[in-house]
C-alpha cells in the first residue's frame, strides 16, 4: 500500500510539474475537455479568470489566454458535433441527457441552425443555456464542418475575452476565490474523473450482460 501511495504521489508531482511548465497546454486541456461534455470539478469560466488575473497588464499574454480558449473550444466541441452528425438525433438525445441539456431544445433549434449555419452557431454559442447544445444541434443539422468551427471560434473569442477581462480587472477577488492549488487539483482531477467514468461504464456494461445471460 505504501508503494502504491508513493507511485501516486510521484505521479501527482509529475502532473504539477507539467502544469507549471506548460500552463497554456493545461488551459487548453481544461477547456477542451469541458467543451467535449466531460464535467469538471469547477467551471472553466473561473479557471479562465485565474489566468486573466495572472496575465494582467500584459496584452500579449491576455490575447494568448483568449486565443488558447477559443481554439480549445473549437477542438472540444468537434467531438459531440461529429458524433451527432454521424449518428443523428438518437445520439444527440442520449448525449444531451449526459450533459444536462434538454433534448427538446435540440429538436427545436435543429431547423433554425440548418437554415442559418455559421451565424446561428455563432449567436447560439453566445446565449447562456444554448452554448453546449450548439455542439449537438450543429451535428444533427448537418452544418458544414468549416461553418461550425468558424462559428464556435468566433463566438469563443468574444466569450473568453469577457471572462479573461473579468479576471484581469478583479484580480484580488479572483485570487481569494481561486488559489493556485485549486487549479492544480482541477488538472489532477480530470484524468481521475475520466478514468472513473470509463470504469463505471465498463462495470455497468458487464453487469447488464451478465443479467441478460442469466435471464436467457
Amino acid at each position: 500500500m505504501t508503494e502504491l501511495f508513493r507511485i501516486f504521489r510521484d505521479g501527482i508531482a509529475v502532473v504539477l510539474a507539467i502544469v507549471g511548465q506548460h500552463e497554456y497546454l493545461a488551459l487548453f486541456g481544461i477547456v477542451a475537455i469541458e467543451e467535449a461534455g466531460v464535467p469538471l470539478p469547477a467551471p472553466s469560466d473561473l479557471v479562465i479568470m485565474f489566468y486573466g488575473d495572472r496575465a494582467r497588464g500584459d496584452l500579449v499574454s491576455l490575447a494568448l489566454v483568449v486565443l488558447t480558449c477559443a481554439v480549445a473550444s473549437t477542438f472540444g466541441t468537434l467531438i459531440p458535433y461529429l458524433v451527432t452528425r454521424t449518428y443523428g438525433d438518437a445520439a444527440a438525445h442520449r448525449i444531451a441527457g449526459w450533459i444536462d441539456v434538454d433534448p427538446k431544445k435540440v429538436d427545436e433549434w435543429e431547423e433554425r441552425i440548418a437554415k442559418r449555419g455559421f451565424i446561428a452557431i455563432f449567436l447560439g454559442r453566445l446565449i447562456p443555456g444554448l452554448r453546449v447544445a450548439m455542439s449537438l444541434i450543429g451535428g444533427t443539422a448537418k452544418v458544414p464542418l468549416l461553418e461550425f468551427s468558424a462559428g464556435v471560434f468566433a463566438a469563443g473569442i468574444i466569450y473568453w475575452s469577457f471572462w479573461t477581462a473579468l479576471g484581469a480587472l478583479f484580480g484580488p477577488v479572483v485570487r481569494r476565490l481561486i488559489p493556485r492549488a485549486y487549479i492544480e487539483y482541477i488538472v489532477i482531477g480530470i484524468p481521475v474523473l475520466v478514468i472513473g467514468y470509463l470504469l463505471f461504464r465498463y462495470i455497468r456494461g458487464r453487469r447488464r450482460r451478465a443479467s441478460a445471460g442469466h435471464a436467457g
